[in-house]
C-alpha cells in the first residue's frame, strides 16, 4: 500500500555535503538516486502512498521544498507520511535522534498536509536483555505532538510491542488521530501471537503493519479470519 524510503543529504557529515537531498540509509551518504527523481519516477509509475524516512535534520527543509514544488507541478494524489526518529527510544545508549522542535516546525511551515509519523530510537539484539517502551516515552511523545492538526502514525518496532501494549494502548485513547506503525527489523523474531494479541486489543484502523515475509501473510491470514 506504499513505498518507503530513506532520505539524508549528499556527503552528509562529510566536507563534500551539498546539502541536496538523496535516497540513502546511514552509513551511506552517496546514491545514484535523489529524492527528486525518486519521486518524479514513483508518481509516474505507481498510486502507492509515499513515505519518507529522514535521517537528518538537514535533509528535511529541502525535501519539504522539493514535496511542494513536485505537488504544485505533478499534483501528488495520494497520502504522504513523514517519518523521522525524534525521541531516543528502548536500548539506545546514546541520543541520534533528529532534532523534535525543528522537524515538527518544518511540516508545519512547508508541507503540512501529511500524516505524521514520529518515532523513537531504538535498538533490539537477540538473545540480550531488551527493554520497550515505557510509559515516560509515549507521555513525552504525547506532549510534543497532541496539539498539532496532522493524523499521527507513531511507528513501533512490533518485537517491543506487546511487553509495552499499557503504554501504547495509553498513547492510542489519547486522540483518534493516533495510530501505530508496527515495523520489524530484519532479523526481530517477531511472532504472530504477538500481532494477533494486539489486533485484539485494538480496532483496525489503529494500526498499519511494516513485516517481512513470512510473518506478514501468516498474519495477515489469520487476522482475516479474526475479522469474519
Amino acid at each position: 500500500m506504499a513505498l518507503e524510503a530513506d532520505v539524508t543529504v549528499e556527503a552528509h557529515n562529510t566536507p563534500n555535503e551539498t546539502g541536496t537531498p538523496i535516497m540513502a540509509h546511514p552509513p551511506d551518504v552517496y546514491s545514484d538516486n535523489t529524492l527528486q527523481e525518486w519521486l518524479e519516477a514513483v508518481l509516474k509509475s505507481s498510486n502507492k502512498a509515499i513515505k519518507l524516512d529522514f535521517k537528518s535534520i538537514k535533509a528535511v527543509g529541502p525535501s519539504l521544498d522539493i514535496l511542494v514544488k513536485t505537488s504544485s507541478q505533478m499534483n501528488i494524489h495520494r497520502p504522504v507520511w513523514l517519518n523521522a526518529d525524534i525521541l531516543r527510544g528502548p536500548n539506545v545508549p546514546i541520543n541520534i535522534a533528529v532534532n523534535a522542535s525543528r522537524f515538527l516546525s518544518l511540516i508545519q511551515e512547508k508541507f503540512p498536509d501529511c500524516t505524521l509519523s514520529p518515532g523513537w530510537s531504538t535498538l533490539y539484539l537477540p538473545f540480550f536483555p531488551n527493554k520497550t517502551y515505557t510509559q515516560k516515552m509515549v507521555e513525552d511523545m504525547h506532549s510534543l505532538v497532541g496539539n498539532l492538526p496532522q493524523r499521527i502514525t507513531f511507528p513501533i518496532r512490533a518485537v517491543m510491542a506487546r511487553p509495552a501494549w499499557p503504554h501504547l494502548s495509553w498513547l492510542l485513547s489519547q486522540s483518534d488521530r493516533y495510530s501505530l506503525t508496527l515495523w520489524q527489523g530484519k532479523t526481530d523474531p517477531v511472532t504472530v501471537d504477538d500481532l494477533l494479541f494486539i489486533r485484539k486489543n485494538s480496532q483496525p484502523e489503529q494500526i498499519y503493519y511494516d513485516l517481512f515475509e513470512p510473518v506478514l501473510t501468516q498474519f495477515r491470514d489469520l487476522a482475516s479470519g479474526l475479522a469474519v
